[in-house]
């Protein structure tokens, strides 16, 4: 049920992003592509962006959260620094912030998406190596 509710927190952001993009899409007149339009750029890239590390930490997250093996404080810690970090990287990138906090968003995420990553691999390692090769670790 964690996880859950950073998917629907996430969701939530990714239309917020999703209306920005296409409030700098009815500014500049330019339906497909960003012309010359940094600010569409901007937008569409905070989008898409948002979009491309979202899905693979909740991927994540419900996998470690379903398996159980992870506390449930672990996931929560992991799903608030995350929203925070995608918050931060997309506001820098709307041009509210200065650009450290785009590279502590980066950042951020990437090492929340780094841990999920490894401790999916740890839990699922043991079971691979038993019944995959025959090896009792």
């Amino acid at each position: 049920m964690i996880s859950l509710f950073y998917a629907g927190a996430l969701g939530l952001f990714a239309i917020i992003l999703s209306f920005l993009t296409v409030r700098q899409r009815l500014k500049t007149e330019i339906s497909l592509g960003t012309g010359d339009s940094e600010e569409l750029l901007a937008a569409q890239r905070a989008h898409g962006n948002f979009i491309e590390y979202a899905l693979l930490f909740l991927a994540l997250s419900f996998a470690l959260e379903i398996i159980g093996q992870i506390p449930d404080l672990a996931v929560a810690i992991l799903g608030d620094v995350f929203l925070l970090a995608r918050i931060s990287h997309a506001y820098t990138l709307i041009g509210g912030g200065n650009i450290i906090f785009r590279q502590m968003g980066i950042l951020f995420s990437w090492i929340v998406i780094l841990i999920q990553a490894v401790w999916a691999m740890i839990i699922s390692g043991p079971w691979l190596l038993s019944n995959f090769y025959g090896l009792n670790i």
